[in-house]
């Protein structure tokens, strides 16, 4: 993760907490939603053909 975004420490036992939230809100963000993927744009193409 960048270090301004940083919210650690990730070691121990509590660590792993903070780093399976920080990792729970990176992959969960909604934001993916507005990225179009290479591979679905190869998709729509094929049957468009």
């Amino acid at each position: 993760m960048h270090f301004l975004n940083y919210s650690g420490p990730y070691h121990g036992y509590d660590g792993f907490a903070i780093f399976a939230r920080d990792m729970d809100l990176a992959l969960n963000s909604p934001t993916w939603g507005l990225i179009n993927t290479p591979w679905k744009k190869a998709e729509v193409t094929a049957k468009a053909a």
